[in-house]
């Protein structure tokens, strides 16, 4: 299932992300990285505050201007608006933010393979489009968020900061999000499933 998430996500990607957003977050980022560079490199000539030789001194700040532009790179908006927009009593809401499928298909998108009802093909074709839309936008805003974490505990690391507790939250993360990939393969594993099912026949 992670295989076949990797691969929705690769062909989906571009169908949830808008490329000139993601230029911008990009540019963003990227100049977040240089003002962190500058900042911590000031830091470092007036307070020495990594405690180490110049070789780790470099290396601990460029890992953590890395981490620095990759959580700026996760939390600019990216992400293509609804069209058309999805109202409630005439406010707008992201219906593909609800990552929990209907209780009619809940049980097609498990971690067993459940043969789709007939009666529940057209459910389960549109629940599994705001599914994978919804965890599509979660890995791609997750995905940079947890190497932020990453580089800023080896960054720390590098600076002699002996973090230990770090540690478990970056695992702890990263199995959360080959856990959403796995989830994304199960999603369209569903809608396959339910695609290959006959069209409902039509009563005049």
């Amino acid at each position: 299932m992670f295989r076949l998430g990797c691969s929705v996500l690769r062909r989906h990607a571009g169908d949830v992300f808008d490329p000139a957003r993601v230029r911008r977050a990009v540019g963003i980022a990227a100049a977040a990285v240089v003002i962190s560079v500058v900042a911590m490199v000031g830091l470092e000539a007036r307070l020495g505050w990594t405690h180490t030789g110049p070789v780790r001194s470099v290396v601990a700040i460029a890992l953590l201007a890395l981490g620095v532009g990759l959580f700026v790179l996760g939390c600019v908006p990216a992400r293509r608006p609804l069209d058309p927009a999805a109202t409630i009593n005439g406010r707008q809401v992201r219906i593909d933010w609800r990552l929990a499928a209907r209780p009619a298909t809940k049980r097609y998108f498990g971690w067993r393979a459940v043969p789709v009802d007939p009666s529940d093909r057209d459910a389960v074709l549109a629940d599994a489009v705001l599914l994978r839309r919804g965890l599509t936008g979660l890995i791609g805003r997750a995905a940079p968020l947890l190497g932020a974490l990453a580089f800023a505990v080896v960054g720390f690391r590098s600076a002699g900061f002996e973090y230990w507790l770090p540690v478990f939250w970056v695992v702890l993360y990263g199995c959360s999000l080959v856990g959403y990939v796995a989830d994304l393969g199960r999603t369209e594993r569903a809608r396959l499933a339910a695609r290959a099912l006959p069209e409902p026949a039509t009563t005049d």
